[in-house]
């Protein structure tokens, strides 16, 4: 299966940033998890491609033309969240409105990622009108993997077992969709 990965922001664009207790980009945690996941999807036989490799600007044009003229079969954004309150927290994915597909893919991948991090809030999966998820050809999700606003998950996030253990969830969400047929 040829699967496009896609880092959320980079560059001059840092995404939301984590502050308390310590400052963290979000445009660094979604290169990190891309590229494990990346490690993650190769060896079960995946053909994958990123979006981006090192921290630059791609706008969200270039995204969904880079996946649709690769021929991608998938099309995976990693984000990570942020709101004004610190004591929210939670994995949700998204899909773009009327995609079956992408729904699907949406409840793999939430199910696998709440079966390895079961103490984590699941905010569910959700349809919402993204132009990464518009705009691509194939079915596509935005996963957003926790809030750097929340202490709590900032710690987690910057861990590298805790990414290596969502790009592993991802991956295994991924392979059960694809199982589905």
């Amino acid at each position: 299966m040829k699967i496009c990965l896609d880092a959320g922001h980079g560059g001059k664009d840092p995404g939301a940033i984590g502050t308390a207790p310590f400052r963290l980009e979000e445009k660094e945690i979604n290169l990190a998890i891309t590229k494990l996941l990346e490690e993650s999807l190769e060896p079960l036989g995946h053909w994958v491609a990123l979006t981006r490799r090192r921290d630059v600007f791609i706008s969200l044009e270039a995204r969904s033309l880079f996946a649709n003229q690769l021929g991608a079969d998938l099309f995976i954004s990693i984000h990570t969240n942020s709101f004004y309150s610190p004591d929210i927290s939670g994995i949700e994915v998204f899909y773009c409105p009327g995609s079956g597909k992408g729904k699907t893919l949406a409840e793999k991948i939430l199910e696998s990622l709440m079966n390895s991090f079961p103490n984590h809030n699941n905010r569910g999966i959700k349809s919402r009108d993204l132009k990464v998820l518009r705009e691509t050809k194939m079915p596509a999700v935005l996963v957003e993997v926790e809030f750097l606003s929340n202490p709590e998950q900032l710690q987690f996030l910057a861990a590298e077992k805790n990414r290596e253990a969502l790009a592993n969830a991802i991956s295994k969400g991924i392979d059960k969709y694809i199982a589905s047929g």
